[in-house]
C-alpha cells in the first residue's frame, strides 16, 4: 500500500526533540512521526497508555497507603510506650498538667499549622538528612 504524504508544521522544540528521538533509534523521521501519529489515534494505543498510567497511580496509592500505615503504627507504639513510661499524676498535679497541656497543645497546632502553610515537612527534612549523613559517612 502506497503511503500518503502529509505536509506538518512543528514547534521548534517538538522537531528537535522528533529528531533527538529518530537519531537515538537510528529510524528516519518519517518512520517516527508516523508511529507516533499512529499510537495518537488508535483507540487501542490510547486505552493502552491510560492502563498504564493508571497501573503507575495505583502502584502510588497503594505506597502512599502503606507509608500511612507505616506512620499510624510508629505513632501508636509511641503512645503506648510513653503511656507506659508516665504513670498517672495525682489530682492536684492532674489539673495544672491538664492547663500546661491545654497551653502546649495549642502552641503545637500554631506550629503544625504554620509548617503546613509553608510547606515545610518534617519527613522531608528527615529524609534529606538522613541522605546527607549517609553520604558525609560514606
Amino acid at each position: 500500500m502506497k503511503k500518503i504524504r502529509v505536509t506538518v508544521y512543528l514547534e521548534p522544540g517538538v522537531y528537535a526533540n522528533l529528531r533527538a528521538y529518530a537519531a537515538s533509534r537510528r529510524q528516519p523521521l518519517s518512520v517516527m512521526a508516523e508511529a507516533a501519529v499512529a499510537a495518537f489515534v488508535d483507540p487501542e494505543q490510547r486505552e493502552a497508555v491510560m492502563v498504564r498510567k493508571l497501573g503507575a497511580i495505583e502502584r502510588q496509592l497503594d505506597r502512599m497507603k502503606r507509608d500511612a500505615n507505616i506512620s499510624i503504627e510508629a505513632f501508636m507504639v509511641y503512645v503506648w510506650l510513653w503511656l507506659g513510661a508516665n504513670p498517672p499524676l495525682p489530682e492536684q498535679a492532674a489539673v495544672a498538667a491538664r492547663a500546661s497541656a491545654t497551653e502546649r497543645y495549642d502552641q503545637f497546632m500554631e506550629t503544625l499549622g504554620q509548617r503546613l502553610a509553608a510547606g515545610d515537612l518534617a519527613l522531608e527534612q528527615a529524609l534529606s538528612e538522613a541522605i546527607l549523613t549517609r553520604q558525609s559517612i560514606s
